[in-house]
């Protein structure tokens, strides 16, 4: 008896010193599942988002490039080979190479800035010359015809005349008065040309005169030969006659824009004062 009721105050006693496991209450389980469920979500949450990337727009290109509102396209399928021109009075600019047509019914007013129109004033072609950017002279060139604000889509290279003259072309649109109208240029042998028409217009003989391009009597620039062979005779010239070629060569550089053309060499030689004339400036 003595060694059972040790063997029960032996087991009291183990049992006194484990601790007691202590139960959860309802609001402790209920914060922890909150909590995981959380946890869950952002978890699932940040590993499914995508992640999104700035779309690269694609490069603006001549056949993606914006057409300015109101133009039709036209030019190309008007003077692309064809050779099939009107009749009339040569129209140029200074310093081109090439040259088109007045139609014979209407009105030219010949200048740097040329200007033909029809009796009815509704359609109207100009030109000038032009080195380079066609853009440059527009401005100029369209305030003569009586137009602004001209925009054009872009342009594009063409076979214009008998002569295949190699060119480049666009349609556009001009403000004229209190409207818009339809326009177009073209650029060929240093010619800048500007065609535009009212909406009852006559825009085939605009065309018609584009497709009349021709190259230039003689075909060369004689003034800028002249103005050339200046600046090199400049070169091997004796000092003392240095200052007048170069004085030639300005003077004749400033005359090439003259509408006179050969005319205006007189002032080129004058400029020499005694000292030898090039072949090309007599």
């Amino acid at each position: 008896m003595k060694v059972r009721g040790w063997i029960f105050a032996a087991l009291a006693l183990s049992l006194a010193g484990c601790p007691e496991k202590k139960e959860e209450s309802s609001d402790e389980k209920t914060d922890k599942k909150d909590k995981d469920s959380k946890d869950t979500k952002t978890s699932t949450t940040t590993s499914e988002t995508p992640v999104k990337t700035a779309a690269t727009p694609p490069p603006v290109t001549t056949e993606t490039a914006p057409v300015p509102a109101g133009i039709e396209p036209r030019i190309k399928a008007e003077i692309n080979e064809r050779a099939d021109g009107i009749e009339g009075k040569p129209m140029s600019g200074p310093g081109a190479v090439a040259t088109i047509n007045s139609p014979k019914e209407w009105t030219l007013a010949a200048a740097d800035n040329s200007v033909s129109k029809s009796k009815d004033d509704k359609a109207r072609v100009a030109t000038t010359g032009v080195v380079g950017d066609p853009m440059t002279k527009m401005t100029a060139l369209s305030t003569a015809a009586g137009l602004s604000a001209c925009e054009f889509g872009p342009a594009e290279q063409v076979t214009v005349g008998k002569d295949k003259l190699p060119a480049v072309a666009a349609d556009g649109v001009c403000t004229r008065g209190a409207g818009k109208v339809k326009a177009a240029y073209m650029a060929v042998g240093n010619l800048l040309a500007l065609g535009s028409w009212d909406q009852d217009g006559d825009s085939a003989t605009v065309f018609g005169a584009f497709r009349s391009a021709a190259k230039s009597v003689g075909g060369k620039d004689e003034i800028g030969a002249c103005c050339a062979a200046l600046a090199q005779n400049a070169k091997s010239a004796p000092p003392q006659q240095i200052p007048m070629y170069m004085m030639a060569a300005g003077t004749c550089n400033n005359l090439r824009s003259n509408p006179q053309g050969r005319a205006a060499l007189g002032q080129v030689r004058a400029a020499l004062a005694g000292a030898s004339i090039p072949a090309a400036c007599r």
